[in-house]
C-alpha cells in the first residue's frame, strides 16, 4: 500500500513537472516580449540610475532602493546600489510608481512620478545627488538594512537578521525576541498566549518526523535563520493545523552569479559554542549551494517544589531540590542544486542530515512529610538521560513562471526520516533523618526507547490571473506519516543481580496519519478593496496500535475550513484589514498514546485514546499606518475554540506499580469550548537616521470550560506583555541593540504562573570593509529569567520554580564572501506564500 501511495505521488509529480507547457522551449527568434492571445503584458519593465554623495561627488554604494505602487504604496521590488552607486530594478509590470532611496546617515529621498508603459518600458531617474544628515556624525558605516518588521495582507515579517541579542543563539532562542511570541522554561512556543501553534521551517511542518517543536527549532543556530513571519489568520493555502496560527521559519538562502559565501563563529559562557557556513556556486544554468552548522552548549539548570496532598486523612508533604546539568550538540549539513531550464523554468533538489544528542543528568533531593516538623522519609533521585536524533530529508522543488504575469505552477515532494535512541538510568538511594546518614538502599531502574519515524509529503499549486485584478489559485497536498516508539522499563533485581521488564511501563505504540487536502482561492480588486476568499477540504485518517496492551483504535473524519481577507487602502499609506479562518489542532500521537509515561517516582502523564481534534473559528480586525519614519500596526482578535485539548493534574496513591504513593497523574481531555481575545499593538519608530525603536504591546483574556466525567473546571484570566527593542548605529562601523521583555502573570486552569522578565543588550562592530562583523552579546542581564507557577486541584497545591543559567556572554564573528548578500532571494522563497493582493494593481 505504502509503495503504491509513493509511486501515485511521484507520477503526479512527475506529471507537472514534465508536462507543463515550454518546459524546454525558448520563444521563438522574433516573438520574444510579445503578447499571446488572451494573456497579460509581461513584467519587463526597467527602473535605472545612479546615486552620488553631492558633498564628495563620490558614489554611494549599497543603497536600499524600494519600488512601490502610486495606487496603494505596496512593494514591487527593490535593489542595492553597486560600488559605482549604480542600480537597476527590472521585471516591473506596468503602472505608477515612485521610488524610496534609503541610505544611513543621509536624508531619505523619494522620487516621484514613474511610468512604465507597454511604449515607455525603461525609466531613467538619471543622477541623484544626496547630501548627508547634518546631524550626523561624519564617517558613518553604509549598511543596507531592511526595516526589523514589514506588514502584509496576512502576516508579519521580522528581519532577524538585524537582531543581534541573538548570536550564538538557538532558533528557540530567538523566538523570544519576536513580537507576539513567548517560550517557556521547557522550550513550548506560545502565540498570543496560546501554546497550539504550527511552527514551520522553509514552509514545512517542523514535527513532519516525530521531534516536538523546541526539538526542531534547539537544532537550528539563530545564524541561519532569515526572517521570522508571523501569521495569525493563515489563508486556505496554508495548512489549517494550529489553534493561533503559523510562524514559519525561513532559512537563509542565496542564488548569485559566481561563488559567494557567509561564515560564522560564536563562543560563549556555559559551554556555548556555534559555528556556520553558507556557501553558493552558480555557473550558467546550474546553482549550487551548501551549507553545514553546529552547536555545543552545556547549561546548568535548577529548581524547587512543594506539594502538600490531601488523598487520606492525613496530609502529605513534599519537597524536591533539583540541580541538572544539560549538554547538547548538533550538526546539520544541507546540499542542493538548481537547474534553470529557461528563464521561466527551475527544478531544484536538495538533502538535508541533521545529527543531535543531547546528554541530561538531573540530581533530585526529596524530602517527605507526614509530620512537617521531620522528615519521615529522604532520599536522592539521580536520572540520566542519553539521547541521539538522526534525520534525513530529501527534497524536490519544480517551478513554472509563464509570459501571462502572475500565472504559476509549482510542485514539490519531500521525503523524511528519523531514528531516535533514548537511554535512561535512575538511581534512588535513601538516606536517614539527615543527608550525612545513608540507608544502604538503593533502587535501580533503566529505560531504552527506539523510535522510527518516517513522513512523505507533496503538494501542488496554481495560481491563474482573471483578468489585471482577479486571480484564482488552487492546489492540493498530501501528507503520510507513521512514528513507531518502542518504550523499555527494566527494574534491577539486587537478589538475583539482573535486570527484569516492568510490564506496567512497558509499552510499543504504532501511530499512522494520513492527511489529503485540496483548496481553491479567489482574489479581487474592487476600487479601493482588496478581496480574498478561499475553501480547504481535507480528509484526515489517524490510526492508533498499542502493541503492548493489544488495543488499536482509529478516527476518520471530513473537515473543511473557509477563510477570508478583506482590506480597505486609504490616502496617506493607511489600509484596515478583516479576516477570518477556522483552524484545527489535532491531538499529537503522545496525546492519544493510553499507555503511562513514568517521568519521575511522584509524577507520571496518561494519554487519552479518545481525543477528538479542536476546532477554532478566528477573527481579526487590524490597521496599518506607515509614515515617513513610524509605522503603527493595532489589531484586536477573537478566537473561539470547540472541543478545547487541556492537560490537567490530580493526585492518587493507586496507580499500578506504584500503589501506595501520591503520585501526581497528568491526563489530557477535551474541554466544551474555549474563548480567547484580546488586542495587540506594535509600533516601530525611527528617531532620525541613526535611530530605531520598535515596541510591542499584547493583551488577552482566555476563558475556559470544563465540563465532564473527568473534570469541572471552569476559569478566567487576563494577562499581558510588553517588548522593546532599541536599534542604535553610532557611526564608524559600531551598532547597539538593547531589547526587554516582560510577561504578566497568566491564570491558568489549575494555577497561576507568575511574571518573567528580561533585559539583553548585544554590541557590533563591522570591519574588513564592511564585509566581517563581529558582536558581543549578553543574556538576561540581571538574571531574571525563573519560570514559577503555582498548581492545585481537589486534593493538592503544589509550588515549583525552575531556572537554568541564562546570565551569557557571546563573542561573535561573521565574514562575508563576495559581498554574500543577506537578503531572501524573493523569487525562490516565496514559492511557499503564492500571491497576495499586493501583486496586483489597483
Amino acid at each position: 500500500m505504502f509503495r503504491f501511495i509513493i509511486q501515485s505521488i511521484l507520477l503526479i509529480f512527475l506529471a507537472a513537472a514534465l508536462f507543463s507547457p515550454d518546459l524546454y522551449a525558448e520563444e521563438p527568434e522574433g516573438q520574444q516580449g510579445r503578447r499571446r492571445p488572451g494573456e497579460e503584458m509581461p513584467a519587463i519593465g526597467k527602473v535605472y540610475g545612479q546615486l552620488f554623495d553631492e558633498e564628495q561627488d563620490t558614489p554611494l554604494m549599497f543603497a536600499s532602493l524600494v519600488l512601490n505602487k502610486v495606487s496603494d504604496s505596496t512593494m514591487v521590488s527593490g535593489a542595492i546600489s553597486d560600488e559605482e552607486g549604480r542600480f537597476m530594478i527590472e521585471e516591473v509590470p506596468f503602472g505608477r510608481y515612485y521610488l524610496v532611496i534609503n541610505y544611513v546617515g543621509y536624508p531619505r529621498q523619494t522620487v516621484n512620478d514613474i511610468r512604465i508603459t507597454p511604449r515607455e518600458r525603461e525609466y531613467d531617474v538619471g543622477t541623484i545627488h544626496i547630501s548627508p544628515d547634518a546631524a550626523v556624525l561624519s564617517e558613518v558605516t553604509v549598511e543596507a538594512a531592511r526595516e526589523l518588521m514589514e506588514v502584509g495582507l496576512d502576516r508579519r515579517v521580522f528581519n532577524v537578521d538585524r537582531e543581534l541579542t541573538a548570536v550564538g543563539g538557538s532558533a528557540l532562542e530567538l523566538m523570544e525576541n519576536i513580537p507576539s511570541i513567548a517560550v517557556d522554561f521547557d522550550g513550548n512556543v506560545s502565540l498570543r498566549g496560546s501554546s497550539n501553534v504550527t511552527v514551520l521551517i522553509d514552509g514545512r511542518p517542523s514535527t513532519l518526523t516525530g521531534l516536538t517543536v523546541s526539538e526542531a527549532l534547539e537544532q537550528i543556530s539563530a545564524e541561519m535563520i532569515d526572517r521570522v513571519e508571523v501569521i495569525t489568520n493563515p489563508s486556505a493555502r496554508y495548512d489549517p493545523e494550529g489553534t493561533s496560527g503559523i510562524i514559519n521559519v525561513v532559512l537563509k538562502e542565496q542564488r548569485r552569479p559566481g561563488y559567494n559565501g557567509m561564515v560564522s563563529l560564536n563562543a560563549g559562557t556555559a559551554g556555548r559554542y556555534s559555528g556556520s557556513v553558507n556557501l553558493n556556486y552558480q555557473l550558467n544554468n546550474w546553482n549550487f549551494f551548501t551549507n553545514y552548522s553546529v552547536r555545543l552548549s552545556d547549561m546548568e539548570s535548577f529548581g524547587n517544589s512543594q506539594r502538600q496532598t490531601f488523598v487520606g486523612d492525613i496530609p502529605n508533604f513534599m519537597d524536591q531540590d533539583i540541580n541538572g546539568n544539560r549538554g547538547m550538540n548538533s550538526h546539520n549539513v544541507q546540499a542542493g542544486v538548481d537547474y534553470n531550464f529557461n528563464p521561466k523554468t527551475i527544478l531544484t533538489f536538495s538533502s538535508r542530515y541533521s545529527n543531535w544528542n543531547r546528554d541530561m543528568d538531573n540530581v533530585t533531593e526529596y524530602m517527605l512529610y507526614r509530620d512537617i516538623t521531620a522528615p519521615n522519609s529522604m532520599f536522592i533521585m539521580d536520572n540520566e538521560t542519553d539521547m541521539l536524533h538522526n534525520s534525513f530529508t530529501h527534497r524536490l522543488d519544480f517551478r513554472r513562471t509563464f509570459d501571462q504575469q502572475y500565472r504559476e505552477l509549482s510542485a514539490d515532494v519531500s521525503f523524511s526520516t528519523r531514528d531516535m535512541d533514548r537511554d535512561q538510568s535512575f538511581l534512588q538511594e535513601f538516606y536517614g533523618q539527615d543527608w550525612d546518614s545513608p540507608s544502604g538502599q538503593q533502587v535501580l531502574e533503566r529505560s531504552h526507547m527506539d523510535g522510527q519515524n518516517w513522513s512523505v509529503r507533496t503538494q501542488l499549486d496554481y495560481v491563474h490571473p482573471l483578468g489585471e485584478e482577479t486571480k484564482f489559485e488552487t492546489g492540493y497536498r498530501i501528507q503520510i506519516r507513521e512514528m513507531d516508539s518502542d518504550f523499555l522499563f527494566e527494574n534491577f533485581d539486587h537478589e538475583s543481580n539482573s535486570w527484569h521488564n516492568n510490564v506496567n511501563r512497558s509499552n510499543h505504540f504504532i501511530y499512522n496519519e494520513q492527511i489529503f487536502a485540496a483548496y481553491g482561492m479567489y482574489a479581487t480588486m474592487l476600487g479601493n478593496f482588496s478581496l480574498q476568499a478561499g475553501l480547504r477540504a481535507e480528509q484526515t485518517f489517524v490510526e492508533g496500535d498499542q502493541r503492548t496492551t493489544g488495543e488499536s483504535f482509529s478516527n476518520n473524519y471530513l473537515s473543511l475550513f473557509p477563510s477570508a481577507h478583506l482590506r480597505r487602502s486609504f490616502e496617506n499609506n493607511q489600509s484596515v484589514q478583516l479576516s477570518y479562518s477556522r483552524r484545527i489542532n489535532r491531538p499529537h500521537n503522545r496525546f492519544i498514546n493510553p499507555f503511562m509515561r513514568y517521568n519521575s517516582e511522584y509524577e507520571v502523564t496518561m494519554g487519552n485514546p479518545h481525543l477528538d481534534a479542536e476546532f477554532i473559528n478566528s477573527f481579526e480586525l487590524g490597521y496599518t499606518r506607515f509614515r515617513e519614519s513610524t509605522t503603527i500596526n493595532p489589531s484586536i482578535f477573537y478566537r473561539h475554540t470547540d472541543g478545547m485539548i487541556t492537560r490537567y493534574r490530580s493526585v492518587t496513591d493507586t496507580i499500578r506499580g506504584m500503589e501506595g504513593k501520591d503520585v501526581t497523574v497528568t491526563n489530557v481531555a477535551n474541554l466544551n469550548k474555549g474563548v480567547s481575545y484580546g488586542a495587540e499593538m506594535v509600533l516601530s519608530q525611527r528617531i532620525g537616521s541613526w535611530w530605531n525603536v520598535n515596541g510591542t504591546f499584547s493583551y488577552f483574556r482566555n476563558i475556559i470550560e470544563g465540563r465532564g466525567a473527568q473534570m469541572d473546571e471552569e476559569n478566567d484570566s487576563y494577562s499581558w506583555s510588553g517588548r522593546l527593542v532599541s536599534n542604535k548605529n553610532l557611526g564608524n562601523g559600531w551598532n547597539i541593540q538593547v531589547n526587554g521583555f516582560y510577561r504578566s502573570p497568566v491564570i491558568m486552569l489549575q494555577g497561576e504562573m507568575d511574571a518573567m522578565y528580561s533585559v539583553n543588550a548585544a554590541v557590533r562592530k563591522n570591519i574588513l570593509r564592511n564585509n566581517g562583523t563581529i558582536t558581543l552579546n549578553f543574556s538576561d542581564i540581571f538574571n531574571t529569567m525563573k519560570f514559577s507557577m503555582y498548581n492545585y486541584g481537589d486534593n493538592f497545591t503544589m509550588n515549583m520554580e525552575r531556572w537554568r543559567t541564562s546570565r551569557q556572554i557571546t563573542l561573535g564573528f561573521t565574514y562575508r564572501i563576495n559581498e554574500y548578500d543577506r537578503r531572501r532571494d524573493r523569487q525562490m522563497r516565496d514559492n511557499d506564500n503564492g500571491l497576495d493582493f499586493d501583486d496586483f494593481e489597483m
